[in-house]
């Protein structure tokens, strides 16, 4: 289940990670009838065989939470998981937002309604704030992946 969870197509989201990419953290939610030490063996076995490539400047863990499962809820299996990360990939979507947002402000697309608002009755600063901040972000997970960071 563990490495399962680690496959790029059991993502909610579609990154395209480059070779520097890396996790910053992880953790694992385990439904349902798990043997706490069947997950530290597997945990173990995710270390050993480097399946998850961690920042170089952390620790390299995978934090893990065990819960029952619902009785209110009936699966056909016995054990579910879900996975929440860090990763440094997210980057890339994030560019490929600023740069469809920069193509729609080129045009002045889709502007219209916006400045109706009062929020923007001075002007469109805020989108231009807005895609400032998203840049820094940017930024600050291409460095992540720096051993110097």
């Amino acid at each position: 289940l563990m490495r399962r969870l680690l496959q790029p197509k059991n993502r909610m989201v579609s990154t395209h990670p480059s070779k520097q990419s890396c996790y910053v953290s992880i953790l694992n939610i385990i439904q349902g009838e798990a043997d706490p030490t069947e997950v530290h063996k597997s945990l173990l076995r995710l270390r050993e065989r480097r399946l998850a490539q961690f920042i170089p400047w952390g620790p390299a863990s995978i934090q893990v939470a065990l819960s029952k499962s619902s009785p209110y809820v009936r699966t056909p299996h016995r054990v579910s998981g879900l996975m929440l990360a860090n990763h440094t990939a997210i980057a890339g979507l994030f560019r490929r937002t600023v740069d469809q947002y920069d193509r729609l402000r080129k045009r002045n697309a889709f502007l219209e309604q916006y400045k109706r608002e009062r929020i923007f009755s001075d002007g469109l600063e805020e989108f231009d704030s807005s895609r400032e901040v998203v840049m820094e972000l940017i930024g600050e997970y291409e460095d992540m992946q720096k051993p110097g960071y």
